[in-house]
């Protein structure tokens, strides 16, 4: 792969190092690029690859990293995730313009549209605009946990296990219990099924909710197909459980099985999606009506 990579490119890029994880065999104008970055040892004594290193940096364009490696022409694309990405100027003065108010009181109109379309969207009564993925995802289970020492059943490579510093537990005292993730990003169904709690047993976290990602980032990027999220519908419900989606990239995922967003968030009680920040979109039935349901996701956004 490395000299695969070599003789399309020249020379390696941040994102070759960083999923390849190459050790010695990277070009000398990349360990120029890195400097003093010398090859470290893991507990079992193992040299650790430059690019295990690298992610330890607060930032690849902090530590001059990115500057070194343009001056030794390496043409640099940074594919280390989407949240790189920076607002065009067409963006910018959209902003500059846009119509602002209180959001704390429901006077921003900009924002309330927003919530508006993102409801539309998703075919969800109502939406709620916060400022990360992570804080959706938080929000969303406390909206469907509403008491500590209550679970979620969760893929062991989701986003909310890996990267979302445990935040249910940490934060909302809810228990995650963690459910195989197959090769195709799908959540194994017997496992769910078999790891869900008994209510009688006053000893043990009470099951509420299962937790699914649309698309899968750990595994690269899988689509859950729309029959496999109507089998977690249908579970669900025999289980009494809910069911909330990560849907950070939910748009790749409409565009990949060809239907609107609201076909695939028709099987989830709550859904989550990225824009520069995240939208929330909460059905009804999270606590059996609208009007209950609104001022208890605000109350959660404003705890936070």
């Amino acid at each position: 792969m490395a000299k695969a990579l070599s003789a399309t490119c020249g020379k390696y890029s941040p994102i070759f190092l960083r999923c390849t994880c190459l050790k010695r065999s990277i070009s000398s104008s990349t360990t120029r690029a890195f400097g003093s970055l010398r090859p470290m040892k893991d507990s079992d004594g193992e040299e650790k690859g430059i690019a295990n290193q690298v992610r330890h940096f607060s930032s690849m364009y902090i530590s001059g990293v990115f500057d070194r490696m343009q001056k030794d022409g390496v043409r640099v694309i940074d594919l280390r995730s989407d949240t790189v990405t920076k607002a065009t100027k067409e963006m910018r003065d959209a902003m500059a313009v846009a119509a602002v108010g209180d959001d704390d009181y429901g006077d921003d109109p900009t924002v309330n549209a927003l919530q508006i379309k993102a409801a539309e969207l998703t075919g969800k009564e109502a939406a709620l605009f916060v400022a990360s993925g992570t804080m959706g995802n938080l929000i969303s289970v406390m909206a469907h946990c509403r008491g500590r020492g209550e679970e979620i059943l969760v893929g062991d490579q989701s986003h909310i296990i890996i990267w979302e510093q445990g935040g249910v537990a940490q934060v909302a005292g809810v228990h995650p219990r963690q459910v195989h993730t197959n090769c195709d990003g799908t959540l194994d169904l017997a496992d769910i099924a078999n790891k869900v709690r008994s209510p009688c047993d006053a000893h043990q976290p009470v099951s509420c909710l299962i937790c699914v990602e649309q698309t899968h980032n750990a595994t690269g990027g899988r689509v859950l197909s729309l029959d496999y999220l109507q089998k977690v519908r249908k579970l669900a419900t025999e289980l009494g459980l809910k069911v909330h989606m990560d849907g950070a990239r939910i748009f790749n995922a409409a565009t990949a099985l060809g239907v609107p967003v609201a076909h695939i968030t028709q099987h989830v009680d709550s859904i989550s999606f990225c824009l520069s920040k995240v939208m929330i979109g909460v059905n009804a039935r999270v606590h059996c009506a609208i009007c209950q349901a609104l001022p208890k996701v605000s109350r959660f956004l404003s705890q936070l």
